[in-house]
């Protein structure tokens, strides 16, 4: 018979955005007609010594939402919203070979959650925005040097750049880092849309700017790339509203869950809110649900009735107890509504069933009405 939810505030009192990790989607287009790239030119110049061969076969990646672009290099979206997927994903990247992640979103971090899984890991948080800006040289400037000094530290080093999806900013960060290391613009384009047909690239002009400004090409060789990149995305275009559109249609939507406090724990909650504001609140739960993902809903739920809400900012944590801490942002928290409950919560209340309840859309919708809620 499982106990009610307890809580734990020092446990998990940590700043909201330390714990916002965030949504991974997999690539989902196929482009035809595009070609596998040829030899590296190297016409541009270029770090001598990068290991890729046209001949070399790259890791391929099931689980991840990831592609290797050079033996070295790989370029994709973020992990899964759901913990369990994102778990298989970065053990995935990691027998691939990773080493190093660079993360290029400033919406979210997963800095948290890999630290968490995989210490070993060495992560970079270089954010940008993804909103159609010019990306300064600056930016780009501080990215390539850090991938330079990572690759040369050892062979065995291999690099993840990601943003959200993996159509525009990582993909155009991973263009920049190889035409610095000698790869011909044309070949490295052709290279990142192969082995990521939904890479849009979108910042590829900017990553071009800040390469000719770096190498000191003179105005003959500019036009000349720039012509080269013009031609590329004419022959090469895709449709990036298409794109993050077919994307976002496999997204899953967020589970919903109940969690079953006991009498006293609204109150301490309402207490903790009030001294600390806004923090992750660690709640002691039965069992770590495969289900679970990052910013699904919990409902709370009482003997009385329904007295909060928050969202899961985390996975659950197994502690020295062998209980299991499910971090969660605590989002409301209301004096307890009566009301008349849906039958499988029922069911699960008078059978006192473990904690959390997977609950179902209907059943959501029902706890939450504003006729159930009484707050007409």
């Amino acid at each position: 018979m499982a106990a009610p939810a307890s809580f734990a505030a020092t446990h998990y009192v940590v700043n909201r955005f330390a714990w916002l990790a965030t949504r991974g989607l997999p690539g989902v287009q196929n482009c035809a007609g595009l070609s596998r790239p040829g030899p590296r030119t190297g016409h541009h110049g270029g770090v001598p010594g990068d290991p890729q061969t046209a001949t070399a076969t790259l890791p391929e990646l099931t689980a991840a939402n990831a592609d290797f672009v050079t033996e070295r290099i790989a370029v994709g979206g973020d992990l899964s919203p759901h913990f369990a997927t994102a778990r298989s994903q970065l053990d995935e990247l990691i027998a691939a070979g990773i080493t190093h992640i660079v993360d290029l979103r400033s919406e979210w971090s997963d800095e948290v959650l890999v630290h968490t899984w995989a210490p070993q890991l060495t992560y970079l948080h270089h954010d940008v925005d993804d909103a159609g800006q010019v990306i300064p040289a600056e930016w780009f400037t501080s990215l390539i040097e850090w991938v330079d000094e990572v690759l040369a530290a050892s062979p065995d080093h291999k690099i993840l750049v990601h943003c959200h999806m993996g159509v525009n900013r990582a993909p155009s960060a991973v263009l920049a880092i190889l035409i610095h290391r000698g790869f011909g613009l044309r070949d490295a384009l052709d290279r990142i849309r192969t082995a990521r047909p939904i890479a849009v690239i979108d910042y590829a002009g900017d990553a071009l700017t800040w390469y000719l400004q770096r190498s000191g090409a003179d105005p003959k060789t500019r036009a000349n790339l720039r012509r080269v990149l013009v031609r590329w995305r004419q022959s090469h275009d895709l449709d990036a509203v298409e794109v993050i559109r077919a994307i976002r249609s496999q997204v899953s939507p967020n589970s919903r869950w109940a969690v079953r406090l006991g009498p006293d724990d609204p109150e301490t909650l309402g207490k903790v809110l009030a001294e600390a504001g806004e923090v992750a609140v660690g709640l002691t739960v039965d069992l770590d649900p495969p289900e679970l993902g990052q910013l699904d809903e919990v409902l709370f739920v009482t003997s009385v009735g329904l007295t909060g809400r928050a969202l899961v900012v985390g996975p659950a944590q197994q502690v020295e107890t062998g209980d299991w801490m499910l971090p969660v942002m605590i989002t409301e928290l209301f004096q307890p509504v009566p009301m008349v409950w849906p039958a499988t919560v029922t069911e699960w209340l008078a059978n006192r069933g473990p904690n959390p309840l997977l609950i179902s859309r209907d059943d959501y919708r029902a706890m939450t009405s504003r006729r159930a809620l009484n707050r007409d």
